[in-house]
Parts: structure tokens; C-alpha cells; sequence
């Protein structure tokens, strides 16, 4: 049997990905809760990792919960409400409660409330903690959430100006407070936004067969942070050290350079309050996609490496997307001309590649993404792709 992490964080979850690659077929036995919520992408990760193990070969997709779950209604709420909760209960075939088999209709009746809120405009009331999520569920009744699509079907996503009067409105319910962002910072903020998912709209539904999937997840989630003191925001950095380097940069940015950091000391300051945004899916993957299109790949194991890397970038470059928009012919390059402006970190997960850039970096002018674990440099193929972006907003 597969034992999801406890703690969540990315690198713990890409061991865990290798043993769903290595062990198709197995039940996943989940906590009911995750501690310390993970870090930078880890939710939407997780998401994409729960969708993996349902589409291994012979997969079950028999999930293992404690005998909580069943008997308390509370257990039960607690787990529907997080990201990974909602896509464990959706891509499972089965559901056992310390051995005993417990209904997937009930178990799915805890998620309704959520996508209720998603669809009403309620974001505060869409996930447990700091953060709110729309998530389209394929064949769900409500998949085309009316916040992110026009029309309820495939290709009818809302104009940017929709996203522009959305994203505002997301983190007011929040707390984010209206000066923590100029207009200009929530003009590209949010256009970014919208470009990244229509990119998931157009490709994270369907199989490079052109095959709309049974199963799938595409959404948006966003999360807020408050950082307070070192020892707090290396923590939130895990094992990322890419992402440590810019936290603490972020967090003592004007402060000095030549100061000795220390950790568990109080920042200068109010405590810092940092903005994850997530867009991700459970699609192919951007170099499946862009080169079962281009040349015909069929799996990931006719990819190199190089190869994959090439692919990736060449979905930032002119061109890489086919839908029109503001920034028809720009595709995702657009993007980080935003996160520039910005000054965030991004990181990527998708196929097999792992990746970060540190978009607060002078020296950055194009998209350059490094391995985000050094000693990781061929993850193991993971469904869909998430970009995760993190900013200081106060």
C-alpha cells in the first residue's frame, strides 16, 4: 500500500510520485490532514500527484482513510475542504475506513458545499485556512465554473477584463488589504492569470489523442501567507533552497545586505505577507502536448531530456499558444513580462521537469527555469502542469 506524505511539502511528494511510478495498481492510504499546509505549489502538486496514481496501469484507485473519516461529520469536512482532499475523494474508485468500505457518494457529498461557494462567488468559503480555489472537475455538473467561463463548455473561458475584475475580488475575501497592489501590479497579475488558464482550458482536459478525459482536474488556487520570523519562513521554503534565497530577500529587501540573518529572529517589520497563486491541471503536460502536435511523440519515454526542456521553453516563445487574446501571438512570454514586473518566483511542474526562476533576479531577461532540486534532476513523470507564483504583497 502507498502512504501518501504527511508532510506535503514538494520534495516529499516527489519521492512519493516515485512510488506510485514504481508501484501502479496500489491503494493510497491518506491523512486526514496535512501538516503545516505544505510549501510553494505543494497543494496543487499534490493534485497532480492523486492524479497520477489514478492513472497508473491497473490502477484501483482504492483510497485508504481512518475510521474517523466515517464516523465524524467533522473528519469528514475537514478533509473534503483541502485541494488534495478534493482531488483524493474525486479520483478514487473506492474508499475504506480502517478497512471497512465507506460510500464515495457520501464521501463526494463534502465537496459540494465548496464548489457551491466556488460558483456563487463566495471564494472565501471554498477551502479550509488563509486561501480560496476554483476547480473545475470534469463531469461535474458545475465544471465550467461561471467565475472562469462565459458558457458552460470547453474553449468559452471569460475575457481578461472578467479575470481583471476576479482576481480583486478573490483577495479582498481574503484580507489582502486595497494598497497592497498597484493597479498596474493587478493589471499584469491578473492578466497572467488568465493566459495560464487558458492554456489549462485548451490543454488540460484532454489526452494527445484529442480524447476528453474521464477524470480531471483544471483550476486556479490562491493562498495567503504571513510570514513573521526567519525560523517561519524557512520553514514555508522546505527543502527548496532556491525559494529560501528569495524569501529572505523578499523579507529584508532595503534592509541592508551585509546583515547576519539569524534564525528565529522577528523580522524588521510587521510580519511579511506573501501571495501564492496556482494555475494547474492534470492534462499531458506542456512537452507531451507541444510535441505529440509537432512530431508526433507519444509517451514521455520517446522524450530526452533535452528534448522535454526545449519543449517547455518553446511554450513561452511566440506562437506557442493558439488562442487569441491581449496577447495574441505572444503566448506565455507575455507571462513573464508579468512576473518581471512583479518580482516573483515561479516554479513549474510538469512531465518530468522540475523547475524554478527567481523572476526578482536583475540578470533575468527571458525564461532561463533551473532545476528546482539539485540532486533531482529527472523527477518521475507526473500528470498535468502547475505553475506556482509567490510575491511579497506587503
Amino acid at each position: 500500500m502507498l502512504t501518501f506524505p504527511a508532510i506535503a511539502f514538494p520534495r516529499p511528494l516527489e519521492e512519493f510520485l516515485q512510488e506510485v511510478r514504481q508501484s501502479p495498481g496500489q491503494a493510497m492510504k491518506m491523512p486526514i490532514q496535512l501538516r503545516w499546509g505544505g510549501g510553494l505549489g505543494a497543494n496543487v502538486q499534490a493534485m497532480q500527484v492523486i492524479a497520477t496514481w489514478a492513472r497508473g496501469e491497473a490502477a484501483g484507485r482504492d483510497l485508504r482513510l481512518p475510521a474517523a473519516f466515517a464516523t465524524q461529520e467533522n473528519t469528514r469536512e475537514r478533509f473534503a475542504t483541502t485541494l488534495p482532499g478534493m482531488a483524493a475523494l474525486y479520483f478514487a474508485q473506492s474508499i475504506h475506513c480502517d478497512g471497512e468500505p465507506f460510500s464515495r457518494f457520501k464521501a463526494l457529498a463534502g465537496i459540494k458545499p465548496k464548489i457551491d461557494a466556488m460558483q456563487s462567488g463566495a471564494y472565501r468559503d471554498t477551502l479550509r485556512g488563509q486561501g480560496a480555489a476554483l476547480c473545475c472537475f470534469i463531469g461535474a455538473k458545475n465544471e465550467f465554473l461561471t467565475p472562469l467561463y462565459a458558457r458552460p463548455s470547453a474553449g468559452e473561458v471569460r475575457e481578461v477584463t472578467d479575470f481583471r475584475i476576479l482576481l480583486p475580488r478573490i483577495l479582498t475575501q481574503l484580507g489582502v488589504r486595497e494598497d497592497a497592489m498597484n493597479e498596474g501590479q493587478l493589471d499584469y497579475l491578473s492578466g497572467l492569470l488568465y493566459q495560464l488558464f487558458l492554456n489549462s482550458d485548451e490543454h488540460g482536459s484532454f489526452d494527445i489523442s484529442g480524447e476528453r478525459y474521464e477524470l480531471g482536474i483544471r483550476g486556479i488556487a490562491v493562498r495567503l501567507l504571513s510570514v513573521s520570523d526567519v525560523a517561519a519562513l524557512t520553514t514555508l521554503a522546505g527543502d527548496d533552497s532556491a525559494l529560501k534565497t528569495y524569501l529572505l530577500k523578499q523579507a529584508f529587501r532595503g534592509k541592508g545586505k551585509e546583515r547576519e540573518i539569524i534564525a528565529g529572529e522577528h523580522l524588521p517589520f510587521e510580519p511579511m505577507q506573501l501571495l501564492e497563486i496556482s494555475v494547474f491541471d492534470t492534462g499531458p503536460g506542456l512537452a507531451l502536448r507541444w510535441l505529440s502536435k509537432s512530431i508526433g511523440r507519444r509517451s514521455y519515454t520517446e522524450i530526452p531530456h533535452e528534448e522535454e526542456l526545449e519543449a517547455v521553453k518553446t511554450c513561452f516563445q511566440k506562437h506557442a499558444t493558439s488562442k487569441a487574446s491581449q496577447f495574441k501571438g505572444q503566448g506565455l512570454s507575455m507571462a513573464l513580462m508579468a512576473l518581471k514586473r512583479l518580482n516573483a518566483f515561479m516554479t513549474l511542474r510538469t512531465g518530468r521537469l522540475s523547475l524554478y526562476q527567481d523572476l526578482s533576479r536583475t540578470d533575468t531577461a527571458e525564461f532561463a527555469p533551473r532545476n528546482r532540486f539539485s540532486n533531482l534532476r529527472r523527477p518521475a513523470e507526473i500528470a498535468g502542469t502547475s505553475y506556482s507564483i509567490c510575491l511579497r504583497v506587503k
